[in-house]
């Protein structure tokens, strides 16, 4: 059995305040037993501000200034320690630094009772976003004693494609970082329409792909975003097994069989299996052997 922690995480600007907290919640979260804990999107120096192109200058020059390299950098390496020191393996996410002045990338970091393990930058960008970040070009795969690791960022987890690429490479458990908001002035709490979409969104990826699905989102407002927090532990039928709903700050656990779990997807799903009975020699526009007809 494993036990898996997700926070719903009180986003601030202030690095050292942010340090501070994931310490502590990480510290919480091995207190209980807890195998891995999974923090959200840049939960380092928080989410970039809601900003218009024509006032995005400043904001753009703090994500340079607080980027940090990984592996390497200082809240890299205070949390690489922690999880040393308390046997657990830490994800969570920042503003990655490279090596070229002006490019930086939005990243999750996996770290654990042996140090850095691996990092994954965001693929799929939004337009806003690529303002701040660049685009990353790979889906690795991370092994642990508990299952294999595929991770994804907040608006990766709306293209079925990217889930499915990291189970078709053996992930066990798809892990997604996430700083999704509320939809201003489409309802409140749990009827918001992008509080169900954020939800519906994992628990089909979770369920098409037979894996188990961990989020982690912020919860309150930062940069004039308000955040809803719902992160969430998803077995692999889709059903969600624990949450930290729209209005709990912190930690929720769940005790998870992780290859007993996908046995019982398959048992669940009458013999039905969605990786293994796809037909990729049918989809000829996926493969590029036709042309595209829609493009956004």
């Amino acid at each position: 059995m494993t036990i898996i922690a997700t926070c719903a995480f009180p986003p601030t600007y202030d690095v050292a305040k942010s340090v501070e907290l994931h310490l502590s919640y990480i510290e919480e979260a091995a207190a209980a037993g807890a195998d891995l804990v999974v923090f959200p999107e840049t939960s380092i120096q928080g989410y970039p501000a809601n900003f218009s192109v024509m006032e995005a200058e400043a904001d753009i020059k703090k994500m340079y200034d607080v980027a940090e390299l990984v592996p390497g950098g200082p809240s890299v390496d205070a949390i690489a320690d922690k999880a040393r020191e308390k046997g657990i393996h830490v994800i969570y996410g920042l503003t990655e630094a490279s090596d070229r002045p002006g490019v930086v990338y939005n990243t999750m970091v996996l770290t654990g009772p042996d140090g850095y393990i691996g990092k994954f930058r965001k693929v799929h960008v939004g337009l806003s976003e690529q303002m701040v970040w660049r685009t990353g070009d790979d889906w690795p795969v991370f092994e642990t004693p508990f299952g294999r690791i595929g991770m994804l960022i907040c608006y990766d987890k709306a293209f079925p494609e990217s889930c499915r690429e990291l189970t078709l490479r053996g992930a066990d458990i798809l892990v997604m970082s996430t700083a999704w908001p509320l939809m201003p002035g489409h309802g409140t709490g749990t009827d918001n329409l992008w509080v169900q979409q954020y939800d519906a969104f994992e628990r089909v990826r979770a369920m098409e792909n037979g894996r188990w699905f961990v989020s982690s989102n912020f919860i309150g407002e930062l940069g004039g975003i308000e955040f809803f927090g719902m992160s969430q532990i998803i077995n692999p039928v889709g059903e969600v097994v624990a949450t930290t709903g729209t209005e709990t700050v912190g930690l929720v656990t769940a005790e998870i069989d992780v290859f007993g779990g996908m046995a019982d997807a398959r048992a669940a799903m009458q013999g039905a299996f969605l990786v293994r009975d796809r037909r990729p020699d049918t989809y000829l526009v996926l493969g590029g052997e036709l042309p595209v007809a829609v493009d956004g």
